[in-house]
């Protein structure tokens, strides 16, 4: 929340997502002039296929600002230590159960999902987690509720579901939800990217395959030809320096327990296999909200393989656990104590002191365009445009900020000077910042 407050949160993505919950509160059910650089009003579900994000909605109504949504987005993080615990009693001794809820919060991305604006995929791991204990409980109706919820946040969590699925009929012999999962997760991932998103985006299509994953196949059945005819071609694209870094920073912290939980590990293998077959960077970059649901399924699984090493040596890894735990917590994470942590993230840059006042001269129901770094300030109306990707448009109003344009002040005075040949007038300027108003 301060992050947001000191003008360090993005358009892309809590800028979208507020102005996603602002309209379904004025009655325009998901609709968003950002999802896709779009910038025509649409539904964000022709984007994502996040029906479950109506769960916040009535908290959101009764304060509809970014900042419910931060605070959202932190709690239900912090749930997701309940089931951690709860597997931990559920499998080993109840002293140990402390040691995985500090591995939990000591997870790397949890802190980068939770400091880094909004993302609906980071609600799930909490029902992942439950989802997990829920299966170890053999309570088949409660796991498939939690499943069934994560499946309602994002697409890919069908895929999710065919790990489960294959955990349950190798690894727990049920055969009935266990086939049940595979068949169903598959299809259900293939009606939602082929028919519900594109019908529900107006026929645009579902974005983020073909170009993600054109060097394994650019399709998902283009991708299971590549691993059957051209097997080499899928391990180029997964033996690369920055995912083996995101392997070791995902798995070190647990000392690669998951890798020994038995047919458990199947659970992970269908986040790993998109994450990591991708070619865009953020999905295997452990600092991105992309690696969400990997938090409740490693910490998860490590949990069921230590249980699976004998008594005896089960205190001693416990311990080993949690000072990995730290150090790479230290060394990669993005906690106050670690290495890397930037305070200057929840500290409001001096620039921006004498500029924000004037951004109240903007009316409320007026077409704004602004910088990715301001766009999140204004979000709340039917008509916002981040300029970066989506240019003037039709905006009245136009908020310009030079560190979109890599703080070069050469292409700011350039945009300012665009806006101006098109009828804007500035009302406002300060360091690299600019207001502008249509005449």
């Amino acid at each position: 929340m301060v992050r947001h407050r000191t003008y360090h949160s993005l358009g892309f993505d809590l800028g979208l997502f507020d102005q996603v919950f602002w309209n379904t509160t004025q009655g325009r059910p998901f609709e968003s002039t950002m999802s896709q650089a779009l910038a025509v009003p649409h539904s964000f579900l022709g984007d994502h296929f996040s029906p479950g994000l109506a769960i916040l909605l009535p908290f959101y109504a009764l304060y509809p600002h970014p900042e419910t949504l931060v605070v959202a987005q932190t709690l239900a993080l912090a749930i997701g230590a309940w089931p951690v615990y709860l597997l931990a009693r559920l499998k080993l001794p109840a002293e140990f159960a402390p040691v995985w809820v500090v591995a939990y919060f000591l997870f790397i991305p949890l802190a980068y999902i939770n400091l880094f604006d909004f993302h609906e995929v980071a609600l799930s791991v909490a029902p992942l987690g439950f989802a997990l204990y829920f299966l170890e409980r053999g309570r088949k109706v409660w796991f498939l509720v939690f499943l069934t919820f994560a499946i309602l946040l994002k697409e890919e969590m069908a895929l999710i579901a065919v790990g489960f699925g294959a955990y349950a009929l190798l690894g727990k012999r049920d055969w009935r939800v266990g086939a049940g999962l595979v068949v169903g997760g598959v299809a259900v991932f293939l009606l939602l990217i082929d028919w519900v998103i594109p019908y529900l985006g107006g026929g645009r299509g579902y974005p983020y395959i073909s170009g993600r994953y054109a060097a394994v196949g650019g399709s998902p059945m283009g991708v299971v030809r590549t691993l059957v005819t051209d097997p080499l071609r899928i391990a180029r694209a997964l033996l690369q320096a920055k995912k083996l870094e995101f392997l070791v920073a995902i798995f070190g912290p647990v000392l690669g327990l998951s890798a020994i939980a038995g047919w458990a590990t199947l659970v992970m293998v269908p986040t790993l296999a998109y994450l990591l077959l991708s070619s865009y960077e953020q999905q295997f970059a452990f600092t991105s909200q992309y690696s969400a649901p990997l938090i409740a399924l490693v910490i998860g699984t490590a949990i069921i393989a230590l249980a699976r090493l004998p008594r005896r040596t089960q205190g001693y890894v416990a311990g080993v656990v949690l000072v990995s735990s730290l150090a790479f917590a230290w060394a990669y994470g993005d906690l106050p104590f670690s290495r890397k942590f930037d305070p200057s993230q929840f500290e409001m840059p001096a620039r921006y002191a004498p500029f924000v006042a004037q951004l109240a001269q903007i009316p409320a129901g007026a077409r704004v365009s602004a910088e990715d770094g301001l766009a999140s300030q204004m979000s709340e109306r039917r008509y916002l445009y981040d300029y970066h990707f989506q240019g003037l448009q039709d905006a009245q109003w136009v908020v310009l900020d030079y560190a979109g344009a890599g703080y070069s002040m050469a292409v700011f005075d350039a945009q300012v000077a665009d806006a101006e040949s098109k009828g804007y007038a500035e009302v406002a300027t300060g360091y690299g910042l600019a207001l502008l108003r249509r005449s």
